[in-house]
């Protein structure tokens, strides 16, 4: 009996748009999308930030459930900001409050491996695991010992790990991740593959979507993509099924939004803290009441930029937890309109100023150039389906449909009409 295997790619930051864009050079993922299925788009969750959408793609379900609730949060019991990708203090099992594809995978008996895969710090049900850090400590310390002297003999630059998940060096990280995948799929010939490539979103965030550094960086994740595939050994596809994936588009900065100044100016910060999530942002209470706060964020709301805010009580259309259910997710959150970012400083007197990025996301899936993409082929999927748009949500279960598996109690659907 032939051993089903299914690889998922995700290109952070991917954006639907750059599907039609000519300027947008997609020789592997056109050849693909040639003999497999395809969505006009994928509906990100709130914020549409790394590792809610990574976590929602796995787990199918919104942050409201799985609890992955930003990139960037207040940890009310240490009183700091924490940045979850740069140096996580969470294993995958604390973090996570829903299980993954990869946990039932695991669960049946197949093998399962990810690389540089977000929030997946100490995953108990990866096989192989490469996860993704931005410290060369945290890298040294939490990666697993076998994996860490594995990928050392093999002559892989371990102690470059931390310099190269930086923005500007990440096309270096990239080149590994795919080599990392090529040699985890002959060597350990993992049922479930995971991989995430990063110089495309870097790249965006650096100097701008549809830029001539943007373009490049597209062209050089599809080159990656085109080597690996070509390293299965199965050049038809007959026996992989190849899921593309992204967490979500991009949109242009051209002034960033300093919340933290207007506290400070109006002598509360130690009522409220703002923490930034590129296009959106969240506002966590330190002290005072809830009317008190109310007011702050009414403040924060009436600055140039801000296209909308709620409180936790409309949490609910956004697919988050409550305050109360959850110490990490924030007492209101905020969203940037189109051009606009959020900053976290709170020196100077400018409550607006340039961007630290000409690129960013964050922002609810309502508007066009925030659209996620999807792309599946190769065995088990039906050739040349349209599908229309999708939500995040969905990958999950069609990826356990593909092994022969069902995820229950999500909120995703399996995508019938891609699967052959």
């Amino acid at each position: 009996m032939v051993k089903p295997r299914v690889v998922v790619i995700s290109i952070d930051g991917f954006a639907a748009f750059d599907w039609d864009d000519p300027q947008a050079r997609l020789p592997t993922l056109r050849a693909l999308a040639d003999r497999g299925a395809r969505a006009s788009g994928m509906e990100v969750v709130f914020p549409s930030t790394t590792w809610p959408t990574h976590v929602s793609m796995v787990t199918g379900v919104s942050p409201r459930t799985h609890g992955v609730v930003a990139n960037h949060i207040w940890n009310r019991g240490a009183a700091t900001t924490e940045d979850l990708t740069g140096d996580p203090i969470y294993d995958a099992p604390a973090l996570l409050r829903a299980p993954t594809v990869y946990d039932l995978a695991h669960r049946a008996g197949h093998r399962t491996a990810a690389i540089d895969w977000p929030a997946t710090r100490n995953a108990t049900t990866l096989d192989f695991n490469l996860p993704f850090f931005k410290d060369q400590r945290v890298f040294e310390t939490q990666t697993a010992k076998t994996v860490w002297e594995e990928l050392t003999a093999l002559g892989f630059p371990m102690h470059r790990q931390g310099e190269w998940a930086l923005l500007p060096k990440r096309l270096h990280k990239d080149e590994m991740v795919g080599r990392v995948a090529a040699h985890v799929a002959a060597r350990h010939e993992p049922a479930l593959l995971l991989l995430h490539f990063l110089c495309v979103d870097s790249l965006q965030h650096l100097h701008g979507p549809r830029s001539p550094e943007a373009y490049w960086a597209i062209e050089y994740v599809d080159g990656l993509v085109g080597r690996l595939l070509a390293t299965l050994g199965d050049p038809g596809l007959e026996r992989t099924t190849v899921f593309v994936v992204s967490d979500h588009g991009f949109l242009p900065s051209q002034r960033e939004i300093r919340p933290n100044v207007r506290l400070r100016r109006l002598g509360a910060q130690r009522d409220a803290r703002f923490v930034m999530n590129h296009g959106a942002g969240a506002l966590y209470r330190l002290g005072g009441d809830a009317a008190a706060l109310g007011q702050l964020a009414r403040e924060i709301a009436a600055l140039e930029g801000v296209s909308g805010h709620w409180p936790a009580s409309e949490y609910g259309g956004l697919g988050l937890p409550l305050p109360d259910e959850h110490p990490l997710v924030a007492d209101w959150m905020f969203e940037a309109a189109p051009g606009f970012s959020y900053g976290d400083t709170a020196d100077g007197e400018d409550e607006h100023g340039p961007p630290k990025y000409l690129g960013t996301h964050g922002q609810r899936g309502l508007y066009a150039d925030n659209a996620a993409f999807f792309l599946a082929a190769g065995a088990g999927i039906r050739r040349g389906a349209a599908l229309g748009a999708i939500r995040s949500r969905d990958v999950g279960p069609t990826i356990a449909a593909t092994l022969g598996l069902r995820m229950d109690g999500v909120e995703g659907a399996v995508l019938e009409r891609a699967l052959g």
